[in-house]
């Protein structure tokens, strides 16, 4: 969210202009109190001895920019009686007890910000509205963005009803409608986490303490009013436009205080979704305390962190002149990363969700909460595509309280149905794709084939039994000579999955290489199946370099190898288990620029090797991190 802050003056005045040029007095107004026409609404409503309570805030209620900007010299009487052409909806005295208006009379003195968006604001609408242009419904924007449905046929206001006597009754400057109920206010996502009664009320005070920590207010210097500078010769200012932001409704991934700097160790995360916006459909999970605190304990062995951490893309912790980045408190880096990563992937725009047939659905709010479990899959505004499986039903996701809001719904729950697979994944790494790393003795590095590229590759008789290459495409490899070994280094993070979470996690995981036959690279008649000449085999092992915790040794950095060689026969797409039930026991998410490495190593061919069928070359599909968790 990005606000700029901006007086209302300026629109009310195209409003203005606008509607003097489309409508004569008579023929817009021809009901109501005729002989009002020369006075301000504020006029008419301070005469009706039943408007006195909405009278009494108003005289005295600010108006706001936003929430952290109140103009302190004026107020709603000011607007009520100004020239700005504005419709009221003001509702009697007995639209509410009069403990409830004394309550907002005390809510005006402690938050004055709540009475201007949930009352004043809300019962107030630009331009001239009445019922007499037409049966029609219209959706009116009020002065704190929210849309309420004006229905001229039934004469109601967000369904209030408009008093049967004192409707349409005009104004030099407007129109006047009189309630018997006060508009209704209907929190958007934002509003409501926000809101700290609804956090206590609702055990939901750590979801709310982390949305408003992520509150951030911009002083823009360009667009504000200078002063004459203080007697330090410093610049002051009479008007000063601010920008209130909160990265969590925009951005998916930034640094913190959106520094781009090297001095952070990790990475913050928003909804990637302005659930702010009043014109969108969402549906949020809400997680209360007691759900956030479950999902703590099935989280936390994933997000075991290091004492430090080396910039990957610099080096190890090996490396000359690339200092280690040292976590004072891993504790601290556990929580702050597992809060983050809770709270961020839980929205769901209700527009993007597929029907029963993976198409786009045509879904309301409502309709979605009922027929959710018709849907295919589900995908949140990450873009994680989250499914059925035999651990995990996605119908679960939705089930908690729904509470209406003015743009979805948002679900209250004490259960944290979230699936582990979205936070430990299996991770599947396509070569192809930026995961090369490093290499050592080989002449072809980094070349890339696309298999849709050999003729009639794809629809060949015999290409299902001898196995596809994942995205159509693979990765090349030959060292300098046929005798000499190789080794290729690739980054073990994920770039090839339908989740966004892809870091690898503290835990287990089973570790494959996916390779190609030779006759792939070098068939020129791929209607027939090469024969055995081109089934070179391959003799490999990998090497995995990870970061173990070790805080009594300088060096933090250990590597893990096979004892022995694995042969690759060379006749088939196959997957090559590597490690089984390898342990990575400090976590990288969210970390930035910070991941283990998978080293593949093919030993040369010796002329006996040779004979046998051995080469060192190697095509190279993609690497696959299986969780065991």
């Amino acid at each position: 969210m990005k606000t700029k802050v901006k007086y209302l003056f300026s629109i009310a005045l195209a409003a203005m202009t606008a509607a003097s040029c489309t409508d004569t007095w008579d023929e817009h107004y021809g009901a109501g109190n005729s002989t009002a026409s020369g006075e301000s609404i504020w006029d008419l409503i301070k005469e009706d001895s039943r408007l006195s309570n909405f009278t009494e805030l108003a005289e005295n209620a600010v108006y706001f920019r936003d929430e952290t900007n109140p103009q302190e010299k004026y107020t709603f009487k000011d607007l009520l009686n100004g020239d700005q052409i504005i419709t009221a909806f003001i509702p009697t005295n007995d639209a509410l007890t009069q403990e409830q208006w004394d309550e907002w009379k005390e809510v005006q003195k402690t938050q004055p910000f709540t009475l201007y968006q949930q009352l004043m604001a809300n019962s107030i609408t630009l331009w001239r509205q009445t019922t007499l242009n037409g049966n029609d419904a219209d959706s009116l924007t009020m002065l704190n963005g929210k849309k309420l449905l004006f229905n001229r046929a039934e004469k109601t206001i967000g369904g209030v009803a408009l008093d049967a006597e004192s409707f349409n009754v005009p104004a030099k400057n407007g129109t006047l409608h009189v309630v018997s109920s006060t508009v209704p206010f209907t929190y958007n996502m934002y509003e409501y986490l926000k809101d700290n009664v609804n956090a206590r009320r609702n055990n939901m005070t750590i979801f709310h303490d982390f949305l408003v920590e992520n509150d951030t207010i911009f002083f823009d210097e360009y667009n504000s009013i200078e002063g004459n500078p203080d007697e330090n010769g410093n610049p002051t200012y009479v008007d000063s436009v601010r920008y209130l932001t909160n990265y969590l409704l925009t951005r998916r991934k930034h640094y913190p205080g959106e520094i781009n700097t090297e001095q952070y160790l990790t990475w913050d995360e928003g909804f990637c979704a302005p659930v702010d916006a009043e014109d969108s459909t969402y549906i949020m999970i809400m997680p209360t305390d007691i759900a956030y605190q479950n999902a703590v304990e099935k989280l936390k062995k994933y997000y075991q962190y290091a004492n430090a951490y080396t910039d990957s893309e610099k080096g190890n912790l090996n490396s000359t002149g690339v200092p280690p980045r040292v976590i004072n408190n891993t504790d601290s880096l556990m929580n702050k990363s597992m809060r983050m990563d809770i709270f961020t992937p839980i929205v769901y725009n209700v527009n993007l969700q597929p029907n029963a047939y993976g198409r786009l659905g045509r879904w309301t709010k409502d309709t979605f909460l009922q027929d959710c479990a018709q849907a295919t899959y589900f995908i949140n505004t990450y873009g994680d595509t989250l499914r059925s499986d035999d651990t995990w039903q996605k119908e679960t996701l939705f089930q908690g309280t729904p509470i209406n809001m003015s743009n979805g719904y948002g679900i209250l729950t004490d259960t944290w149905n979230l699936p582990a697979k979205l936070y430990k994944p299996d991770i599947n790494i396509n070569v192809n794709s930026g995961a090369l790393y490093n290499e050592k003795n080989f002449t072809d590095a980094g070349n890339s084939y696309d298999a849709k590229g050999f003729s009639n590759l794809i629809a060949s008789e015999w290409i299902d039994s001898t196995g596809r290459v994942s995205k159509n495409d693979y990765m090349y490899f030959a060292p300098n000579t046929i005798t000499s070994g190789m080794d290729v280094t690739f980054k073990l993070i994920g770039n090839d999955q339908e989740l966004s979470e892809t870091e690898v996690m503290s835990g287990k995981y089973d570790i494959y290489v996916v390779c190609v036959p030779h006759y792939y690279t070098t068939s020129t008649d791929s209607i027939e199946k090469p024969t055995s000449d081109y089934y070179p085999k391959t003799k490999l092992k990998g090497t995995v370099n990870y970061n173990d915790g070790n805080v009594a040794s300088t060096n933090k950095d250990a590597q893990f190898s096979n004892d022995d060689y694995l042969e690759y026969e060379g006749e088939k797409v196959d997957t090559i288990l590597l490690f089984e039930n390898f342990e990575f026991p400090c976590s990288y998410k969210n970390m930035v620029h910070c991941y283990p490495t998978l080293t593949i190593s093919t030993k040369g061919a010796n002329p006996l090797d040779q004979r046998r069928g051995f080469s060192p070359r190697i095509n190279i599909d993609r690497i696959i991190l299986k969780s065991k968790d």
